[in-house]
């Protein structure tokens, strides 16, 4: 599904924006599914395994971007983290939306992904900057509570991350890792942040063989 005020769906209701994707997700699984989520969505995800583990057959997180569980591994990595992510929080702030989408993509994207981009995706893209300012809480202080709750989920557990991703995902990865009774995780060494786009056919092998 597209993420609040993404792609085809409805607009950020002004609220907590995790538990209004959680909401969404959450709509659409009336029976046991096999759950993948990628980076923010890889948040909902979770949440929605540990909200609703009835409707979980499996859980697959795709370089999430769950910075809580760094926080919770690996303060000194987390905190490097933090000084890197400094500047696009602070030109969100600023308005400089423009700005803030190079930087972030700089991060997350797809490399020289920006430089190739044509000028009405690099619109819309800085357009919805101000969402990564509203995700924060939720990823880096865990305001939807899913830390607690992550070992009442029971369900087998997948983590896909990428070698060349941002440095702190390790330190997520191996907070989750610790996690879970049921999990394995699997790292792409050559793949960034954007694994479904630059390694689709590796990820979908990946979870074909785990949900087999």
């Amino acid at each position: 599904m597209d993420l609040p005020g993404h792609g085809g769906a409805v607009a950020w209701d002004g609220g907590d924006y995790q538990r209004q994707a959680f909401e969404m997700a959450q709509s659409l699984c009336d029976t046991p599914v096999h759950l993948v989520g990628h980076s923010f969505g890889a948040s909902v995800a979770l949440r929605l395994a540990v909200e609703r583990p009835d409707v979980m057959r499996s859980l697959t997180l795709v370089d999430p971007v769950f910075f809580y569980a760094a926080k919770q591994a690996d303060p000194a990595l987390f905190d490097q983290y933090a000084q890197r992510a400094g500047p696009v929080m602070q030109a969100i702030a600023k308005k400089d939306h423009m700005h803030a989408a190079e930087l972030f993509l700089g991060d997350w994207g797809v490399e020289g992904g920006w430089a190739m981009m044509p000028p009405p995706a690099r619109a819309a893209i800085a357009e919805r900057m101000p969402l990564i300012g509203v995700t924060a809480a939720s990823l880096i202080e865990d305001t939807g509570q899913i830390w607690p709750r992550l070992r009442d989920v029971t369900c087998p557990v997948l983590i896909v991350s990428g070698g060349k991703s941002e440095p702190v995902m390790p330190g997520i990865v191996q907070g989750l890792e610790a996690q879970f009774e049921n999990c394995t995780s699997v790292v792409f060494d050559d793949a960034g942040h954007m694994i479904p786009v630059t390694h689709g056919p590796q990820l979908a092998a990946q979870i074909a063989a785990f949900t087999a």
